[in-house]
């Protein structure tokens, strides 16, 4: 009876723990429960300050439209987070432009609001919708990267050096 309560024990601070370590130390994980991180969320969009909901509200429609149209619809709308400061950005475990969380979600820097790299990042939902994650992740860099930079289609000054060639292979 004493080894099945230590190991009842034992099973329930890993089952709290867990998750509270994922949280700690895996921030982009946070895209799961993101009012929990300090935005606010309608629906499938959130934000840090409620006066940006319109805008990110827009954005989100206009990429979900722009997937659709150029490739085919997602399932269903991506949870995005729209940061408006560095710092919430950062709190999701942000990187670079953007950051698509397995099949989970986006968040989306003050710096990149714009309709190409809200798409790209879509782009990226679809081909785990399309793909799975597994699947995705096994895809050569041309694809993975060069899909979502040839079918968004940045303005030419907005694409990155290192994303010219992966965006010519996938066209």
């Amino acid at each position: 009876m004493k080894l099945n309560r230590g190991l009842l024990l034992s099973l329930s601070l890993l089952a709290f723990s867990a998750p509270v370590a994922a949280w700690a130390f895996f921030k982009p994980i946070r895209i799961i429960a993101p009012q929990f991180n300090g935005v606010s969320c309608t629906g499938a969009v959130c934000v840090e300050s409620t006066s940006t909901l319109s805008s990110a509200l827009d954005l989100h429609s206009k990429a979900m439209a722009n997937v659709a149209k150029k490739l085919r619809p997602l399932e269903s709308p991506p949870r995005t987070v729209f940061c408006s400061t560095r710092r919430c950005y950062d709190s999701f475990g942000g990187s670079g432009r953007g950051i698509t969380v397995f099949h989970l979600g986006v968040v989306i820097p003050p710096n990149s609001w714009q309709t190409h790299i809200v798409e790209h990042e879509f782009i990226h939902m679809l081909q785990a919708q399309e793909l799975g994650l597994r699947g995705r992740e096994q895809t050569p860099l041309w694809f993975k990267e060069g899909m979502p930079f040839s079918v968004s289609a940045p303005p030419s000054f907005d694409l990155p050096d290192y994303a010219k060639s992966l965006a010519e292979q996938y066209s």
